[in-house]
């Protein structure tokens, strides 16, 4: 009985799934047109531009050619609406293709992830102070949160800090940050220094260097977008449960400014590495690694517990 109602419940969460996937075929279709009917008038001004320019070339007098060049500036206005237009389809195109791919994905692991709770004596998903863990099935036993230090959902930034930081700030430069030259080998569940036990509770901790390398060797990665939003999926073969860790830019070390947001994330380590750096994990479309990091920039948070 116990198999059944699990292969029940899987074809339910399979139907559910499937059924958003319908209206985004949809919705992706009419962008398609959308885009067509674009580039069809995107060839038609092209057939003016060659049309206007023979005219131009036959044109004797300077009245003539004015009134031609104004013709041409209004084609050339038009050349640039239609450029902003397809690139604003372009980017819906690709968002509703992210999209369908997702409900796709999570439709392929949601029985997986049935069966494997099934086959284990203890919880796989839960909460802790409120806030949601999942397990990934690593050798340690850390759960890791489903979203950033500072967010309520699953792609959003969260809070920026400095290394051993429990609050934001506009600059982000040597000068402004609290710990120059001090030693601090790991401040792990330390509230005065751990944005996520300041901020979570008892419990959560910022990962250790060592937590994130577990992470980074038993579990499956890709880099995906889900909700608009670019970042790195990790899936565990072992529960089929994911965290995506959303893009969140860096501090550029000559200017102090944040930077490549669109595609690029920087995570904190609770372990330092020198006396003014420490580790982290960094990541863009190609890869994602572990790095040492000066202290003072801004990076962003993802909690475990166990």
């Amino acid at each position: 009985m116990k198999t059944i109602r699990i292969y029940l419940l899987s074809i339910f969460l399979l139907l559910v799934l499937a059924m958003p996937s319908m209206a985004q075929s949809a919705r992706l279709d009419s962008l398609l047109q959308v885009q067509r009917h674009i580039e069809l008038q995107n060839q038609q001004l092209q057939l003016q531009y060659d049309s206007l320019y023979r005219i131009i070339a036959q044109c004797k007098t300077d009245a003539e050619l004015l009134v031609q060049y104004e013709v041409l500036n209004k084609i050339e206005k038009k050349e640039q609406q239609l450029g902003n237009q397809m690139r604003k389809v372009e980017k819906a195109i690709e968002v509703e293709q992210a999209r369908i791919e997702q409900v796709k994905r999570d439709a392929a692991l949601a029985e997986k992830q049935a069966a494997a709770q099934a086959n284990s004596p203890v919880p796989l998903k839960g909460e802790r102070n409120g806030h949601p863990w999942v397990d990934l099935g690593l050798p340690s036993g850390t759960k890791w949160a489903t979203y950033n230090v500072g967010s309520k959902s699953l792609h959003g930034v969260g809070t920026r800090v400095a290394w051993s930081e429990t609050a934001t700030k506009k600059t982000f430069s040597p000068n402004a940050y609290s710990l120059n030259d001090r030693e601090l080998a790991s401040y792990a569940g330390d509230a005065t220094y751990d944005l996520a036990t300041a901020q979570w509770g008892e419990g959560w901790c910022t990962p250790t260097k060592q937590q994130w390398e577990e992470l980074l060797e038993y579990c499956d990665w890709d880099y995906v977008m889900i909700n608009g939003i670019n970042g790195v999926l990790f899936t565990s073969p072992k529960t089929y449960n994911t965290i995506f860790l959303p893009s969140t830019g860096y501090t550029d070390d000559e200017t102090f400014k944040l930077k490549y947001t669109t595609y690029n994330l920087a995570y904190w380590s609770s372990t330092g590495a020198h006396t003014n750096g420490a580790h982290s994990y960094i990541a863009n479309y190609e890869q994602g690694y572990m790095t040492t990091t000066n202290r003072y920039v801004a990076h962003c948070v993802r909690a475990v517990c166990f």
